[in-house]
């Protein structure tokens, strides 16, 4: 079966406000990539087994941006993990079966009636694939000086085990 993830052209629609952090919570890294994600909103085109789903930047991957590159750790050590894209009305699970180097995925569309569709995904692809999304944005966000690149490689710290396709 087939999986990607890849950037696409851009979007330019300010459905949501930019992002804020009135409190200074945030780091410095955690603002330039919501930043990112808001200021070069693009579409993200996912595609698993036989669906494709047209996901953006603002407000699907920044919600999950922080945390993406541990879970592709995490999946990349035999760990379930679930990527949840609430204003898409979308859930992607992922479980690793090691005996086979493939990964089960269940993607569950909800809203008037929830779907759910399993595909086997070879384990390489997806991981690359996820890896590569995520090293994609990190490059992007220190081209347009959104993030140092030190902070970049803070950011991918918990998938530079993993190979570069």
């Amino acid at each position: 079966m087939f999986f990607s993830l890849q950037l696409a052209k851009p979007f330019k629609k300010d459905w949501f406000l930019a992002p804020e952090d009135p409190l200074g919570e945030l780091s410095h890294l955690e603002m330039g990539l919501r930043r990112f994600c808001f200021e070069e909103n693009c579409e993200v085109l996912l595609k698993i087994g036989y669906d494709d789903k047209k996901l953006f930047l603002d407000p699907d991957i920044i919600l999950i941006l922080d945390e993406l590159p541990e879970k592709i750790s995490q999946l990349s050590n035999d760990q379930k993990i679930e990527l949840s894209f609430p204003e898409s009305c979308l859930i992607i699970h992922f479980e690793p079966v090691h005996r086979y180097r493939q990964i089960n995925c269940t993607l569950k569309k909800y809203g008037q009636s929830v779907e759910h569709s399993n595909f086997p995904l070879y384990e390489d692809v997806v991981l690359r694939e996820l890896a590569d999304f995520v090293r994609q944005i990190g490059s992007q966000a220190v081209a347009k000086e959104y993030i140092t690149d030190e902070e970049k490689c803070e950011f991918l710290k918990p998938i530079s085990n993993l190979p570069k396709y």
